[in-house]
């Protein structure tokens, strides 16, 4: 019968290896034989290796899905329905590359005008990093629902867009150069739950001129966590940085704290946020930046199933890193 054999043990000595009904280490005759089956996928190591596998994998899934509430959060999140609430949060302090900003503008613009007559869908552009302190550099640039045609675009979403640039105030101007990552935070979070927030920025916050300081807004940002819906994204390119390697450090330092802080709070369960590097390489930012909004702002269901899936797979290598 395929996939058994027949194997024998001598009960005088226990010799096993039985040929022939004969026991090669005492010569008795043995009367019967004992069968035994083996599955066709033991002898098959073609076949034993991936079944071992994807057994393995998916044993490995249903581990971190009882211990880690990152994973969990993200494999309860694949059925969530199609975001249709977006808001892009743009950093233009004098610290941001301009041709970084240009690209990022393009891409946008490009990826928004997938929704064009498609009054289900609405969004706010916002920049942050203006001329002044707190609320005072905050600038909303576009908020509406998806125009109808591609003129109504244009004028409305287009051409405001197009218009946006790094800061830059005369020299007479007194006015403050800040910031203010945090309180943006602290601002925009409440007023947007379940909606999905796309962030463009070195994650500097940087109010250190202004009367008033912000810290990093935990609370504000657990509390917006609550509703599983709603996701932030950060693009950011590294740092502007300078000629002093010590003080290069600092900066990176910097960088690389606020995005600890917020993987921890990820990690626990109590917001969802991802990071995604800008290469510093110019050629490869726009294909990079396309690439990303196209997974931040699904159109299709091709998008939105390969941007569940891409994101469980990260989290899953996040926690099996550690």
């Amino acid at each position: 019968m395929p996939g058994s054999y027949k194997s024998s043990f001598c009960p005088k000595c226990g010799s096993t290896g039985i040929k022939g009904g004969l026991c090669p280490k005492c010569g008795s005759k043995i009367k019967g034989s004992v069968s035994y089956s083996v599955p066709v996928i033991m002898k098959n190591k073609k076949l034993f290796i991936p079944v071992f596998l994807v057994l393995f994998i998916l044993l490995g899934i249903v581990f971190l899905f009882f211990t880690n509430e990152n994973v969990a959060t993200e494999l309860r999140q694949v059925r969530q329905p199609m975001p249709n609430k977006f808001f892009l949060g743009i950093d233009v302090s004098a610290t941001i590359s301009t041709d970084t900003l240009e690209k990022l503008k393009d891409a946008a613009i490009e990826r928004l005008q997938q929704f064009i007559g498609d009054d289900s869908v609405s969004y706010t552009v916002s920049t942050f990093g203006n001329p002044g302190c707190a609320k005072r550099s905050f600038a909303e640039v576009v908020s509406t629902s998806s125009p109808k045609d591609a003129v109504a675009f244009s004028w409305q979403v287009e051409e405001k867009i197009r218009k946006i640039s790094i800061t830059k105030v005369a020299p007479r101007d007194t006015t403050p150069l800040t910031t203010p990552f945090y309180h943006f935070l602290e601002t925009i979070l409440p007023e947007r739950p379940g909606s999905r927030i796309i962030i463009f920025s070195d994650l500097m916050n940087d109010d250190s001129d202004c009367p008033e300081q912000f810290i990093f807004p935990e609370q504000v940002i657990t509390d917006f966590g609550e509703d599983k819906n709603g996701q932030i994204i950060f693009l950011y390119p590294t740092p502007h940085l300078t000629n002093n390697n010590e003080l290069n450090q600092r900066i990176l330092t910097k960088q690389q704290e606020f995005i600890d802080k917020m993987e921890e709070l990820s990690s626990q369960g109590k917001i969802r946020a991802f990071f995604y590097h800008i290469p510093d390489d110019p050629l490869k930012r726009i294909e990079f930046i396309k690439a990303q909004l196209q997974n931040s702002i699904p159109t299709t269901m091709f998008d939105i199933v390969f941007e569940r899936v891409s994101k469980v797979f990260t989290t899953i290598v996040s926690a099996v890193r550690g």
